[in-house]
């Protein structure tokens, strides 16, 4: 029973792979200025191929890595650096080489708070989980194979604070 498992388990991962090479928009690379209720900061976001796309969906998958300054405390201000996964889905519209994305998406991932954490939040922990959603969109040229981003959203973190977030960068596709 495992091996079957196993066997079936390697299949669905292979043909979820061997799709992807074929995908039209493969790997991506963007650089974010992010800022909400709380923080300000940057991010790297690593694209991966497209998980399903059509003439008129897509769904795509990325690895967000960033850092910022957090402000619950004006007197004690704290650097964070984060790890998050986004999910996006949304629709494309080409026009002459130009293009523009409308998606939604989700993230989830965790932020490790550096040791100044403790003097505000009370609980010692140095750690914590962040959650949230919003939309975008991406204008750019498909010659280039590189858009603008403008994201806004908002979400909750784990160290007891809900926020509004907004987005602003480049992304590149390979």
């Amino acid at each position: 029973m495992k091996k079957t498992i196993k066997v079936i388990c390697w299949g669905i991962l292979a043909f979820v792979m061997t799709k992807n090479v074929f995908a039209k928009e493969s790997f991506s690379i963007s650089g974010l200025w992010k800022t909400d209720s709380y923080r300000s900061g940057g991010a790297i976001e690593i694209g991966f191929p497209n998980i399903f796309e059509s003439e008129k969906f897509f769904i795509r998958d990325s690895l967000e890595l960033g850092g910022a300054g957090l402000f619950i405390n004006m007197e004690n201000p704290v650097g964070m650096a984060g790890v998050s996964n986004k999910m996006m889905f949304g629709s494309k519209k080409t026009v002459s080489d130009v293009y523009i994305k409308s998606y939604g998406f989700w993230t989830f991932g965790g932020d490790l708070f550096f040791p100044n954490a403790m003097k505000f939040s009370g609980v010692g922990a140095t750690y914590g989980f962040d959650f949230g959603g919003g939309g975008g969109f991406e204008f750019g040229f498909e010659e280039s194979n590189a858009g603008f981003v403008v994201e806004y959203g908002g979400g909750y973190c784990t160290k007891g604070f809900g926020y509004n977030s907004v987005n602003l960068g480049y992304r590149r596709y390979f």
